[in-house]
């Protein structure tokens, strides 16, 4: 399946990419200003389309020291990204560190190559010169550092969207954050605290449209708690999920 994504901090990115940077901004001990996020196909000519797909970050590094950017891109390298600093001598850009996650479903072609090139220990760049950043990280990838560092572990998300629901009412095909939230509705559905629906109906039988499907386990839902059988994801519903623990938005 494809990556969650996401808009954070005004830029498009997914959720893998997100946690990534989390981490790596808890090792820096700062919050970093982001220049380009991924899934901008087309949008900077000069990121030689790396940007196309997930995975691709741009943090601006122009104000401060060489110290200062070595170890952003030191933090981005430890859990998982291949990161380099680029400078104006480099190419047309600012100083900022360009960063692909390791490991990204999403990885667009040209972001995929730099990503070998990273483990070959070279530069990212058209002249594949030597790599100039903090060695040691070649291997890295975010599960690893993960497994490493379980407490960087993200809270899992429990938010539901209303528009999400309503979508899901008369609509198969779901991908993304709204895919993500029909699935955490069918898991808490079936989990054993709850109860509604079995296991096995956490997704559709042969055949069966998800549509209908979902309908189906609503009515279920509102059945186990005996509050009017819509079919809908309504107020009720919401108001269960809310005392489970989850967050309800528009």
């Amino acid at each position: 399946m494809p990556e969650a994504r996401i808009v954070w901090r005004g830029k498009q990115l997914n959720k893998r990419t997100v946690a990534m940077v989390e981490a790596a901004e808890k090792l820096y001990h700062s919050k970093f200003a982001i220049l380009q996020g991924s899934y901008n196909k087309g949008g900077v000519e000069a990121s030689a389309e790396t940007h196309d797909g997930g995975g691709a970050i741009d943090i601006d590094v122009a104000s401060k020291s060489a110290a200062q950017r070595v170890a952003v891109v030191k933090a981005m390298r430890q859990v998982g990204f291949a990161a380099w600093l680029r400078t104006p001598a480099q190419g047309n850009w600012p100083y900022h560190v360009h960063g692909i996650a390791v490991g990204d479903k999403d990885l667009s072609r040209g972001a995929a190559h730099q990503v070998a090139e990273y483990r070959r220990k070279r530069n990212g760049l058209a002249n594949r010169g030597k790599d100039d950043g903090p060695p040691g990280y070649y291997a890295m990838t975010w599960e690893l550092y993960l497994k490493a560092h379980p407490s960087a572990q993200p809270t899992p998300d429990s938010t539901i969207s209303l528009a999400a629901m309503a979508y899901a009412r008369t609509h198969d095909v779901m991908t993304g954050v709204w895919a993500a939230d029909r699935a955490r509705v069918m898991a808490w559905a079936a989990h054993p605290k709850v109860g509604a629906i079995s296991k096995h109906e956490t997704v559709p039988a042969p055949g069966v449209p998800w549509h209908l499907h979902f309908r189906q386990v609503m009515t279920k839902v509102q059945q186990h708690f005996k509050i009017h059988p819509t079919a809908t994801f309504y107020p009720a519903v919401a108001d269960l999920m809310k005392r489970y623990g989850y967050t309800i938005v528009a």
